[in-house]
């Protein structure tokens, strides 16, 4: 029997993760934003993996910063976001909405989620129904608005929202333990915009507690339970985003 691709991460700075997909059989590995060089080029000597391409979801240096010292070592192709050709020098594929790409052993479907920044990207894969989302949805949150509008990011956030149900959510940052505290505090709040039930973040506080007192990811997410209690996916409108976000902001 043929062996299932994995996605490992690699921890790096306080809170980043460089995602690494693993085809065993081929010793093939697709490395998505590697935001340093010393952990991902260690990882790959450690297991004697073939560097087969890198993914870039948007220009932020944490995402972006190991590419070129990864290449030097690995030589491999860099997909980037066709809209980011000004702010990434180190890419080689541009890509953008509606692209099929195949990489090694795997192949993506390419999402524009503009918010975060204005180019920003996420990478599909329907076999395994990963998202590589970079920094547009997190657990119990969504990223900050550098470039883009309330409106982009709320569309973008529909965008993923509407995904299989089954659908793992790898986001590039450990930040669900913050944005726990901060869905408590909404939940204390009259006209709450978090509409799902106070069972459903329990059971969600629980597991994820369990998880990070054992060292262990929050990541990656399940789609299915981030729909019922992710307060910036119950947002009903763009305004109801925008306030979501604004006092996010201040938290």
């Amino acid at each position: 029997m043929a062996m299932r691709p994995r996605v490992e991460l690699i921890p790096i700075f306080e809170d980043n993760y460089v995602f690494m997909l693993i085809d065993d059989e081929r010793k093939e590995v697709v490395a998505v934003d590697p935001g340093e060089t010393a952990a991902v080029s260690k990882y790959l000597e450690d297991n004697s993996l073939k560097l087969a391409g890198i993914l870039l979801t948007h220009h932020h240096n944490d995402h972006i910063g190991g590419v070129k010292g990864l290449i030097g070592k690995h030589p491999a192709p860099v997909y980037a976001p066709q809209k980011n050709q000004n702010q990434i020098n180190s890419a080689d594929h541009w890509v953008k909405e509606g692209d099929t790409i195949s990489v090694g052993p795997f192949e993506f479907s390419v999402l524009e989620l503009p918010g975060h920044t204005l180019g920003h990207v996420a990478f599909w894969n329907d076999t395994y129904k990963w998202l590589f989302s970079g920094d547009v949805l997190f657990g119990l949150g969504c990223g900050r608005l550098f470039e883009g509008t309330y409106e982009q990011m709320y569309n973008s956030l529909q965008r993923i929202k509407e995904l299989p149900a089954e659908t793992l959510i790898y986001c590039t940052h450990e930040y669900t333990e913050t944005n726990l505290q901060f869905c408590k505090m909404l939940c204390n709040l009259d006209n709450s915009p978090i509409t799902g039930d106070d069972e459903d973040l329990e059971l969600y506080e629980n597991e994820l507690m369990n998880r990070r007192d054992i060292g262990l990811p929050s990541v990656p997410l399940k789609l299915s339970i981030e729909r019922k209690v992710n307060p910036f996916l119950l947002a009903h409108s763009v305004n109801q985003f925008a306030y979501l976000r604004d006092l996010r902001n201040k938290q």
